[in-house]
């Protein structure tokens, strides 16, 4: 790989006075970087870590300790999981170094982007073990991490580069100065349904709706029961086992983030029941939604739409400039959103054996079933499934 004399380190091996003095340049560098995003900052790291979940911050520093680059990575169990129509029917079990969208250069280091990348990864590849592999999360693929992962070829020579599922537009809203202004932005039929939505559930007498927000950390216990109380019902936890569940970890988790000024979940209520939410965090004028749901038995009342237009207007109100979809697209999120990037996920394996192994037969397995899963698709018989699926879990007994 290129020279240069420049090298990465890990933050936590410099001693304390120079850790900290570069530590405050990481920070200077988030809040002012276009690229910079809540998983790059070290104390929300931090917050994720727990059992068997670590971080490891990599920086690139001159001779007098000045910070060229910054890489911060996520580690935690994974595996290179062969889906059939999106059940598992082999894992093969890592562990991940996961980099959300870029590591992060200087202003002024940008003419040296392949080379720094370059030196970050043979110095992971080194490093890391066995069964360890680096993933990326979120890489915008015109980026200069992106077309790094793609085109260069000294990369391939040290990692197999694994694509993770398809690409996708991640959807964004760039938040105007008030309410009316967004809706003016978005498509007639979004515009309308959600005006007529909100009208109905406000003008009917026999229900009686308010929302709460909630971010201050004594609110985060309360928070919690009462987003699981929602969460069970939906289908993300009924037929794939995901949504939001109250315990330590997760409680931990939040506290920090309120403790930061991050948090900000809102609760749409009926006779004091929870019906809906969406949750995430505000963090440096963005607000990163992670977690929606609401009640199915109120699907007919919109209350999704209704849950984000009171948290686009309290966003408004507190200064938000934008609201991130997160990854992964659907039409709900092309709907509501004014902005978008085109994205994508990789692994980056290591050349070693049996790990690349499996990750050329995984590439092939993935291969076989995105052609198949097309044709199934054509015929709308996929589509079939997911729904006898969805209404199936939504409808089932509560498990145990």
């Amino acid at each position: 790989m290129s020279n240069t004399n420049l090298e990465w380190i890990d933050l936590a091996s410099l001693e304390s006075e120079v850790r900290q003095h570069v530590l405050n340049q990481v920070e200077r560098l988030i809040q002012n970087h276009p690229d910079a995003n809540i998983d790059h900052d070290p104390y929300w790291l931090s917050a994720k870590c727990g059992n068997d979940k670590s971080s490891k911050l990599l920086v690139c520093i001159t001779p007098d300790n000045e910070m060229v680059g910054y890489a911060p990575f996520f580690i935690h169990p994974s595996a290179l999981s062969f889906q059939l129509f999106g059940i598992s029917v082999y894992d093969y079990r890592i562990r991940r170094y996961c980099i959300t969208a870029t590591p992060l250069l200087a202003e002024g280091y940008q003419f040296l982007s392949s080379v720094l990348l370059e030196k970050l990864l043979i110095t992971l590849r080194e490093t890391i073990g066995d069964r360890d592999s680096l993933f990326g999360l979120g890489v915008e693929k015109s980026s200069n991490f992106g077309q790094f992962i793609l085109k260069n070829s000294e990369l391939r020579k040290h990692y197999q580069v694994l694509p993770y599922g398809q690409s996708y537009l991640r959807r964004l809203i760039l938040l105007p100065k008030d309410f009316e202004a967004y809706l003016k932005g978005l498509g007639n039929s979004t515009r309308y349904e959600m005006r007529r939505a909100l009208r109905l559930l406000e003008k009917n007498t026999e229900i009686t709706t308010s929302y709460r927000v909630f971010t201050q950390p004594e609110e985060v216990v309360e928070l919690l029961r009462l987003l699981q109380q929602v969460s069970i019902k939906t289908y993300q936890h009924q037929l794939l086992n995901l949504g939001i569940n109250d315990n330590a970890e997760n409680r931990y988790t939040l506290e920090l983030a309120a403790r930061k000024g991050w948090l900000r979940s809102l609760i749409l209520f009926s006779n004091n029941e929870p019906i809906a939410f969406q949750h995430g965090f505000h963090y440096n004028k963005c607000f990163y939604l992670t977690h929606i749901g609401y009640d199915p038995a109120w699907a007919k009342w919109s209350v999704g739409t209704i849950t984000h237009a009171y948290l686009i207007q309290n966003l408004i109100e507190v200064g938000a400039e934008k609201f991130d979809f997160l990854y992964g697209d659907n039409g709900s999120k092309a709907r509501l959103s004014n902005n978008q990037r085109e994205e994508q996920n990789f692994y980056l394996v290591p050349r070693k054996f049996p790990l690349s192994l499996i990750a050329s037969a995984l590439q092939f397995f993935n291969f076989v079933m995105h052609n198949l899963g097309a044709i199934i698709e054509k015929f709308g018989i996929k589509t079939l499934i997911r729904r006898f699926l969805r209404r199936h879990a939504t409808s089932s007994p509560e498990k145990n």
